[in-house]
């Protein structure tokens, strides 16, 4: 049975995943000094995030799988690609929310009647590996990834949000009517033209003060 929409509330609430929902990391496991690749950690993540961070964004908008950039780092560090991709999967695989108590305030907040939505600049692991690792479709209503949309959610064109745009267009939904919890602010300024209200979360603290406010 439909649930019916309370008046006052956004009908959709979107929230961010990295450091908004999560902290996890890629690869993050391989810091234990007990872990037989741990000596990798390194060389992996300067690699990727220091020394070829450009790669990441075109990652996000789904113009490199997560195949491509393991073939780049096993050729940049001497290590198998399979096991590049093993571990990558399993630190997608095995991440957490910042807080055991996210999942129960997001059914309290559907239970008004708001849809609750992962709206995410992120990889092809997240649909492979996050969503089912975590059973995060038993949790949220949708996801909007950048990978799938070609976009990230600071991409703009004629003052639509090209990340957005689809997902309110399908959904019959005007900006005013949703909001975004985010730990990054409108830069450009066209979330505030539009009446797209960004809420920023900076902590987990405030995430929880923000989704107890909307559940309670």
């Amino acid at each position: 049975m439909k649930k019916s929409h309370r008046a006052g509330l956004p009908k959709v609430i979107f929230i961010d995943w990295y450091k908004t929902l999560s902290n996890d990391l890629f690869w993050s496991h391989l810091t234990s000094k007990i872990h037989p690749y741990h000596q990798y950690h390194h060389e992996i993540t300067q690699y990727l995030f220091l020394e070829n961070k450009a790669l990441i964004n075109p990652w996000m908008c789904g113009q490199f799988t997560s195949e491509d950039i393991s073939q780049k780092i096993s050729q940049a560090i001497k290590l198998d690609k399979k096991i590049i991709l093993r571990e990558l999967a399993f630190s997608c695989k095995n991440m957490s929310f910042i807080s055991p108590q996210i999942p129960k305030l997001i059914k309290s907040i559907q239970q008004k009647g708001t849809k609750v939505v992962i709206a995410t600049d992120n990889m092809d692991t997240f649909r492979r590996h996050t969503i089912p690792g975590m059973n995060l479709t038993n949790i949220f209503d949708d996801f909007l990834i950048s990978c799938e949309l070609k976009c990230l959610k600071a991409d703009f064109k004629k003052e639509k949000l090209l990340f957005f745009d689809g997902y309110l267009k399908n959904n019959n939904l005007l900006p005013p009517e949703v909001v975004l919890l985010d730990d990054h602010l409108d830069t450009t300024g066209i979330y505030n033209k539009l009446r797209f209200k960004i809420i920023e979360i900076n902590s987990p603290k405030r995430l929880l003060e923000v989704l107890s406010l909307y559940a309670n």
